[in-house]
């Protein structure tokens, strides 16, 4: 009776909201933030862009950085213009290849009391970049802004995906909070 009852009670906490195990937890990529608490980011209004001091390695992956910064930053009231901006965008993206293990062990029972405890890993390529973005006033080009967070990407092809997302949770950080008086 308790073999069947252990997986019906399992269903039933999943299915009214118990809370992952701490391996199943979601984890957002560390978005570290600089800015200038003297500066008023309310007076800027326009951007361009900058050649990037390092730009991506890959065509793609550099074409996806500026199309997804080009989207998020009239939503933050920038407008992107060919000359004079108030501010110069530039980034800098750095990716490696490396192997990740992901452990795992089952333990099983046999009546009786014997078993067998069984360990393995699971190997991966992954991809890890780290993306900065940064924002330079355009009358002095010091840095007023900055933004970055590594990532890791399992599966190549959702790298144009990646990026969006990093891009965006970098940029919701975007203006920053008015220094206190």
């Amino acid at each position: 009776m308790s073999r069947t009852l252990c997986p019906w009670l399992a269903a039933a906490a999943i299915a009214f909201g118990a809370a992952p195990l701490p391996a199943q937890q979601l984890r957002l990529p560390q978005v570290d933030v600089d800015f200038d608490p003297e500066v008023d980011f309310g007076e800027f209004h326009t951007y361009g862009w900058k050649d990037p001091a390092r730009p991506a390695e890959d065509p793609k992956a550099h074409t996806s950085i500026v199309w997804y910064v080009d989207g998020e930053l009239p939503k933050k009231g920038l407008e992107k213009v060919a000359q004079g901006p108030d501010l110069w965008v530039r980034y800098y993206a750095k990716a490696r290849s490396r192997i990740k293990g992901t452990p795992s062990q089952t333990d099983s029972r046999l009546p009786g009391g014997t078993g067998s405890l069984t360990a393995s890993i699971d190997f991966q390529k992954v991809r890890e970049g780290t993306l900065i973005l940064e924002l330079q006033r355009a009358s002095d080009e010091r840095v007023v802004w900055r933004a970055g967070s590594d990532f890791t990407s399992i599966d190549a092809r959702r790298l144009d995906a990646e990026i969006r997302a990093a891009v965006r949770l970098l940029l919701r950080r975007y203006p920053p909070p008015p220094a206190e008086p």
